[in-house]
């Protein structure tokens, strides 16, 4: 895929006189028969420091002049090329590498001003002077997770991680590290999930220290809404001002995730806050999400009656398939736990335009859409969000569509994805037409992690053990390399922490006369480590295998494991459905809360 155009800072500069190429095998080829090397530059259209650079060393004359003499220059979106960004990634945005013909990398960094930028060019031409007949047409070998053979994840490796969190936990302000600190979604959600698991209070204790300091701070537009990308300092105070879709997805669902296991409505406020941003701002005319708003330093730190007469920083409306993927499920919970009439009808239509856009029965799910053609398909990152997107909308609605979809999304993973232990990151199609490091395709930790819970969710819904295992196998395999990662395992930590629990499964029994929407709602808003909402009308095969009885409709059979609550037509019972499972003997005890 070669981008339609080159996006470049939105204030004055020369850098569109650098005669960039797409990436491609035209590039490439050029390299290699001018026997000059590529300088690879990775940008971003919300990216502070890429704008920097574009009005800087690449308004340079001297550097214009240098790079279009002696070099192959290639521009290429992080956000339209994930693929590219996970290979070539020197450290941040943007990214300056200086490349072989083949594709390897020789040197390079993040923002580089101009006279460093010229001194690296002087040290590029010399190397490439004295070693060029050398250097081969090679590309080095990735190296690859070593995979365990294990069928089950490995709990000691879940408590490494959880240990590796507390250790770096900052008891004065939150979050993990020092400076620069990101959000790290996933982390307290973790916590906030093995918290339900254990009853231990630390651990909500941290996630609550952090989400009251990241909600309260600069981190947070307080004004608009939503949450910047991350802090330059360790409170939470000078914040990088992008905003992006993806981003606030995860962090609307921890938030939404901390009012459902905490109580506090304050979580609420801030998710309610957020997502009416996103609809109110990234929102395409189409029901989708553009991708991300620009950081402007200068607007961000007006007061809100100056801010007022100013023009907001751009929306980039590029939809990309994971970012809303991630936004539809958050839209989703919010139905259910703030208003259903507000966030229900969006999250559906965006699940609908999704899947009608940007799924493609031979190529896969594509991720990207700038407006024109979706482009780059066959990517995992892609396949396994929009996978529990549909599961969501399968779980929230009872219609039967989402769950096929979701069947054939994984089916066409299988097919064209899956290494016999996990999944790889994009088709083999894609691989065999491509250039550089993409020529090797990768086995990515998270998405990986994504693929099991997906697994998980869809095995515990239909309550077939062997889409469970399925699972858990693809956890044990990447328990070693989630070792590895220390608190960035935190994902497959998550996912470990699913796979542990026990089952809940809860069945709507309904017909068309006699719909259990509130039920499903109400069912839907409630957390539980591993549950699965599964709707079966009367009539259907499930419901006829079932045993279940035939009383007014509609009603709810929650059941864990083998044990099941009497059935619930009211919404108002289903906490005393639930007590019942958690004490059959009918004793009580105080909740465990957080200290």
């Amino acid at each position: 895929m070669s981008e339609p155009l080159f996006r470049f800072s939105p204030r004055p500069n020369r850098a569109h006189e650098i005669q960039w190429r797409a990436w491609g095998a035209e590039a490439f080829d050029e390299a290699h028969k001018s026997e000059k090397p590529i300088l690879l530059s990775i940008s971003a259209v919300w990216c502070h420091w890429c704008h920097v650079m574009d009005e800087t060393t690449y308004s340079d004359p001297r550097i214009i002049q240098r790079i279009n003499e002696t070099l192959i220059p290639i521009r290429v979106d992080n956000d339209q090329r994930p693929d590219i960004n996970a290979r070539y990634n020197m450290g941040g945005w943007p990214t300056t590498a200086i490349l072989t013909p083949a594709g390897e990398i020789i040197t390079g960094g993040t923002y580089v001003q101009p006279d460093q930028m010229a001194q690296l060019l002087d040290q590029v031409e010399q190397y490439w002077r004295e070693n060029r007949n050398s250097i081969g047409d090679q590309l080095t070998e990735p190296t690859m997770p070593q995979l365990s053979g294990d069928p089950t994840p490995d709990h000691e490796v879940l408590d490494l991680i959880v240990e590796a969190i507390r250790q770096q936990f900052d008891r004065a302000y939150g979050g993990i590290g020092v400076m620069p600190k990101f959000p790290q979604p996933e982390v307290w959600e973790l916590l906030l999930s093995h918290f339900t698991a254990t009853g231990d209070g630390s651990l909500a204790g941290m996630a609550v220290r952090t989400l009251d300091a990241m909600a309260g701070s600069n981190l947070y537009d307080q004004i608009a809404g939503g949450f910047f990308r991350y802090s330059t300092t360790r409170e939470w105070t000078v914040p990088h001002f992008e905003k992006m879709l993806d981003d606030n997805a995860e962090l609307a669902r921890l938030y939404l995730r901390a009012f459902q296991t905490l109580g506090d409505e304050t979580y609420q406020q801030v998710a309610d806050h957020l997502l009416s941003w996103a609809n109110n701002t990234l929102m395409n005319d189409d029901g989708l999400w553009g991708g991300s708003q620009d950081a402007d330093e200068e607007y961000y730190r007006l007061p809100p009656e100056d801010r007022e007469k100013r023009d907001a920083p751009y929306v980039d409306p590029t939809v990309y398939t994971h970012a809303n993927a991630l936004m539809i499920q958050s839209q989703l919970l919010a139905a259910s736990l703030i208003n259903p009439n507000q966030y229900g009808p969006i999250a559906l239509t965006a699940l609908e335009a999704l899947y009608d856009r940007m799924w493609d029965d031979q190529r896969g799910l594509c991720h990207v859409d700038a407006g024109g053609e979706p482009a780059l398909s066959g990517l995992l990152i892609d396949t396994a969000y929009f996978g529990h997107a549909l599961l969501d909308g399968y779980e929230y609605t009872g219609d039967p569509i989402f769950l096929e979809r979701t069947h054939t999304l994984l089916s066409w993973a299988d097919q064209h994805l899956w290494s016999g232990h996990v999944y790889w990151d994009q088709d083999e199609r894609n691989a065999g037409e491509a250039v550089g490091r993409l020529k090797h395709r990768q086995q990515p930790l998270k998405e990986n992690t994504a693929m099991a819970r997906l697994w998980l969710r869809i095995g515990t819904i239909e309550g077939d053990e062997a889409e469970v295992q399925r699972g858990r196998a693809i956890l044990g395999a990447l328990a070693g390399f989630a070792k590895d990662q220390g608190v960035f395992g935190a994902p497959w930590a998550l996912a470990t922490d699913m796979a542990e629990a026990p089952e809940l499964t809860a069945t709507v029994v309904d017909s068309p006369g006699h719909a259990g929407t509130d039920l499903r709602r109400a069912m839907f808003g409630l957390f539980d480590r591993r549950r699965g909402i599964r709707s079966w009308p009367v009539g259907t095969p499930e419901f006829q295998a079932s045993g279940l009885p035939e009383i007014p409709l509609p009603a709810l059979y929650i059941c864990r494991g083998t044990v099941c609550a009497a059935p619930v037509t009211d919404p108002e019972h289903i906490i005393d459905a639930l007590r019942s499972l958690i004490f059959p003997n009918g004793e009580d005890a105080e909740p465990a809360v957080p200290s």
